[in-house]
């Protein structure tokens, strides 16, 4: 049982972690709104018609119907707009994941007390030594010779980070306040994507002209967004929460940027500095630190 849960948890890792070079694969040939709209204009048609063959297009309510929207703009629109952006302009995938895995130690430590959790000093300390960590890989990355984006560019995967934050604490309260508000976890997805397309839908009209290369190129990198990351991934996650402590399916995100970076420089040749190594092993000692946080938190209740 434990081989087959870390065989899992490798192909989640594996899969999540693909996510950012396969967007890198197809920015060349669409822009970053035409890519995203296409993606999820097709994962909303696939959810449905799945939904539809088993009969389960029930929707609820205009609340609960609201509600998946907002949260499919905060987690999936506003979150990958920022990160693909950045990578468009320039910003490698690796660093892109690294600001983005950020995100469980912000809504973890700093979200806490707008939702009256309990957060110690080991898991602020975790979270300031890991945002050292990205700064340190960051400025690194800003300074060097071979720097390809403008500096601002690096600022939008830090936006992706607050975004998925808001989502989550927009998600945790509505659970406090009416935790039985909400669709079944698949309809839930489908509402999200297709409110996704829908607000992309005039910015890749009107900024990008829809335009995309259907090359081969173009197609491989969206059916792989599509149905290995968005799809696999998700279904893999989904499994990995069901049997698995949160803790430990959160962990994994935070093993995304190393993962990422491999993956960019077999891909791109793409390699990390030795300060971008130092600053990784700082934001290592980050997370960490909010693990012992999380542990002793435990222990205390």
């Amino acid at each position: 049982m434990k081989k087959n849960i870390i065989a899992i948890e490798f192909s989640f890792l594996v899969l999540w972690s693909s996510g950012f070079i396969g967007a890198k694969y197809g920015l060349p040939h669409a822009g970053t709104f035409t890519l995203l709209f296409f993606r999820y204009l097709i994962l909303s048609v696939v959810l449905f018609a799945w939904l539809g063959a088993r009969r389960q297009l029930h929707f609820g309510g205009v609340a609960q119907i609201r509600r998946a929207a907002v949260m499919g703009l905060l987690a999936h629109c506003v979150w990958l707009v920022a990160v693909l952006k950045a990578i468009d302009l320039g910003v490698a995938p690796g660093i892109a994941a690294l600001v983005a895995a950020l995100q469980p130690m912000v809504t973890g430590v700093v979200v806490g007390p707008l939702l009256d959790e309990k957060v110690n000093r080991w898991q602020w300390a975790g979270l300031s030594v890991g945002f050292l960590g990205v700064v340190f890989v960051v400025a690194d990355r800003i300074g060097g010779s071979g720097a390809t984006a403008p500096w601002w560019a690096y600022l939008l995967p830090f936006v992706s980070t607050l975004s998925l934050t808001a989502a989550t604490v927009y998600q945790r309260s509505l659970e406090i306040k009416s935790p039985k508000g909400f669709l079944p976890v698949m309809n839930n997805l489908a509402v999200q994507c297709a409110a996704t397309a829908i607000v992309l839908l005039p910015f890749a009209l009107s900024l990008e002209n829809m335009q995309a290369d259907w090359n081969a190129d173009f197609l491989f990198a969206l059916v792989w967004l599509i149905f290995v990351v968005s799809l696999g991934a998700y279904a893999l996650l989904i499994l990995l929460i069901k049997k698995c402590q949160a803790t430990r399916v959160a962990s994994l995100l935070y093993l995304t940027p190393p993962v990422t970076m491999v993956m960019d420089y077999l891909a791109f040749g793409n390699a990390v500095t030795r300060n971008g190594m130092i600053g990784l092993a700082i934001a290592a000692v980050g997370v960490f630190l909010v693990h012992r946080g999380e542990s002793k938190r435990s222990g205390d209740g």
